[in-house]
């Protein structure tokens, strides 16, 4: 027996859903939404909208929709596009953003959060997303669904993990990271970066990141701008990618036990450790490097308006000056985390709670707790989206 949402999709599309030979839904809601395409906002990976506008205090409940439960352990960070959220643990769901009904679900597990890019050959936007058999493309409009049966919602399919790889978190998995036309990769387990085409998931290239012994390291996400692309490996590689050909532009390996996700900068990238920052020059060079004595061993670091935001995974959240590395703030924060900014405010979750900061000071100005974990956020327009254990919580709130 089909489910509620199944019910909910086969009466909304119809045999008339799809048009022209595409896959057609219901009309999208008619509320202003800003997007936020993917984890960590870009392909960058800064964490930062220049344009959304979230709630700054007093956060209250706008609306809340069900996920499948996983025991709250299991979250990926929902995304935002064109008023549609799309949030799951293990089946990924979309919801209207402006009232939370659900709109359609996938008949697909998915172990990262996807990733939108905008229509070429097809009238809708494709949600590109890591899955336990590689990574998908999906139809961002759904696909039809009529009778209990989903057709057209997979578009394309592409590289995947070995069959006895191990889970991997959430922020260090194989989250995809569209650019220019272009999906690229992280294939943890095979120690790979794998550039698809966005269109059909065909392979373009793929760069294999070893240690100086020939042994394989654990590829972190990528981060690409201006024709870069950023790659880290676990434990000290660090890689300046063409994008185009995968051809090595810079190398540099760092003795510091644990190298994370990196992000790319308008001129150069940050890349955390376990212990502290290092900051390059887009030529490879180093701009500065901090040891902050920390323990981190997973999140990312969040870069907006010259500042560089991150959590030390010990007990302290960080804000420094990018061009210098000088201090501007710190603040007791024992969690690891990935924090994102919007119009001067920082949002960090980290475990139980969801903190909101003041951007250039680093002053709390809410605090929410949580009996689950809270995901990464994503940020709308003047609303927050999380996912908290087994639902994904829209929280509205002063914007001023």
């Amino acid at each position: 027996m089909p489910s509620r949402r199944q019910a909910i999709a086969s009466g909304v599309l119809g045999v008339a859903g799809l048009v022209g030979g595409y896959a057609a839904v219901d009309d999208r809601s008619d509320a202003t939404t800003i997007d936020w395409p993917m984890a960590r906002y870009d392909a960058a990976g800064t964490g930062h909208s220049p344009d959304a506008v979230g709630p700054k205090d007093d956060l209250q409940l706008a609306w809340e929709g069900q996920l499948e439960d996983t025991g709250g352990f299991a979250v990926t960070p929902p995304v935002v596009v064109d008023g549609t959220i799309y949030a799951g643990n293990e089946e990924l769901v979309a919801f209207d953003a402006a009232s939370g009904d659900d709109r359609f679900s996938y008949g697909i597990e998915h172990s990262s959060s996807p990733a939108y890019v905008s229509p070429s050959i097809y009238r809708s936007g494709t949600l590109t997303v890591g899955t336990d058999d590689g990574i998908a493309g999906l139809n961002a409009d759904g696909g039809l669904r009529a009778f209990g049966v989903q057709l057209g919602a997979n578009r394309w399919d592409g590289p995947g993990p070995s069959p006895s790889s191990p889970p991997v978190k959430a922020l260090e998995g194989a989250t995809p990271v569209p650019a220019d036309g272009t999906v690229y990769v992280a294939i943890p387990d095979r120690s790979e970066v794998v550039a698809l085409g966005a269109t059909d998931g065909s392979e373009r290239w793929r760069r294999r990141l070893d240690a100086g012994d020939g042994s394989g390291v654990t590829v972190r996400r990528p981060a690409v701008k201006d024709g870069t692309v950023f790659v880290t490996g676990w434990p000290s590689q660090v890689r300046a990618l063409d994008a185009e050909t995968g051809d090595v532009v810079w190398s540099d390996e760092l003795d510091d036990g644990m190298v994370l996700p990196p992000t790319a900068t308008a001129d150069g990238v940050v890349v955390p450790t376990r212990g502290g920052l290092s900051v390059y020059e887009a030529n490879g060079d180093v701009r500065w490097s901090r040891d902050l004595e920390g323990n981190a061993t997973d999140g990312a670091v969040a870069v907006a308006d010259g500042r560089v935001f991150f959590a030390d995974g010990t007990e302290s959240l960080h804000a420094r000056d990018l061009e210098t590395g000088a201090e501007e703030w710190t603040l007791s924060f024992t969690q690891e985390a990935a924090p994102i900014v919007a119009d001067g405010v920082v949002y960090v979750t980290g475990g139980y709670d969801l903190v909101v900061l003041d951007a250039a000071t680093g002053d709390r100005r809410f605090t929410r707790e949580t009996d689950w974990f809270f995901s990464q956020p994503a940020v709308g327009d003047g609303v927050l989206y999380v996912v908290d254990g087994d639902s994904v919580l829209a929280l509205g709130g002063t914007h001023d």
